[in-house]
């Protein structure tokens, strides 16, 4: 606590995050922050600016720009942390199964690995998002599927220099085998490193769903995100500045904050060395 008091940066960040989630739990619990719902249409207040009844004005359909904000953050950070989730799982999955094999095994997953990445993300966001017919597991299933290959190296790599460690080798000497070795204790010692590299996992999967949805191949109305807010504004760039201005903005907090605290958790895990 002391540290995180010390960086004032990363303190900021944290709660910013924690605002937008709980923001976000509000909204899914039916709390309402106005009269208006981000679908509800009102066709004389057109292209409005800010002003009492709508802060930050309305779009073209006389919806309320902030509850369409509030209303994005769900898809926008439910894409973080799927994401991650799925970075999580499919990277330590892959990584574990071609550091404790070895040979011939650890040989072919590496080169799936390099063939995965090297397929271009955009091309494999939209075909992926076509064949879901932009719906949001669509766009989860695609992100995911372009974000686990860094786990998978970093496990890979944590997991071989573990593997020569003592008290591995001690372990093994005892009878125990690969797997009870690999569940207690290999995955707690490379599980700090990985959480904190998912946290720059998650920044990355916000700017690509919001790359999908500019491009219009994100979800489809009245479902809306960041990525969506900020594709409608852009027709009225020289109009309604507040259109793309706002969704932007809020793009551009959350990544730089999830990868402040990416950058704090780095900071904060080198100094402990210790096995378990």
């Amino acid at each position: 606590m002391s540290f995180l008091l010390k960086n004032k940066i990363a303190a900021i960040s944290i709660l910013f995050i924690v605002f937008l989630l709980t923001l976000v739990f509000m909204s899914y619990t039916g709390v309402s922050f106005g009269k208006y719902s981000f679908d509800m249409q009102d066709q004389d207040m057109l292209l409005q600016s800010s002003s009492f009844e709508h802060p930050l004005g309305t779009d073209q359909l006389g919806r309320d720009l902030l509850a369409r904000l509030i209303y994005g953050a769900r898809l926008s950070l439910l894409v973080a942390v799927v994401t991650a989730f799925i970075a999580l799982f499919v990277g330590i999955l892959f990584g574990s199964v071609a550091a404790m094999f070895g040979g011939k095994v650890d040989s072919f997953v590496t080169r799936a690995i390099d063939v995965v990445y090297s397929l271009p993300d955009l091309l494999m966001l939209s075909i992926i998002g076509l064949l879901f017919s932009r719906s949001t597991t669509g766009i989860l299933f695609a992100i995911g599927l372009i974000s686990w290959m860094d786990v998978a190296r970093l496990s890979r790599a944590e997991i071989l220099k573990l593997k020569q460690n003592e008290f591995i080798l001690s372990a093994k000497a005892i009878g125990l085998s690969d797997l009870a070795i690999f569940f207690r204790h290999i995955l707690p010692n490379i599980l700090s490193i990985i959480l904190v590299a998912i946290t720059f996992t998650m920044p990355r999967a916000i700017i690509a769903e919001s790359t999908l949805s500019f491009l219009g191949l994100g979800l489809s109305p009245p479902n809306c995100s960041w990525g969506t807010l900020a594709s409608d504004g852009w027709q009225f760039l020289n109009t309604n500045t507040n259109l793309i201005l706002y969704p932007s903005i809020m793009i551009m907090l959350t990544v730089l904050s999830l990868n402040i605290i990416g950058d704090f958790l780095t900071e904060l895990n080198q100094p402990r060395k210790t096995y378990i």
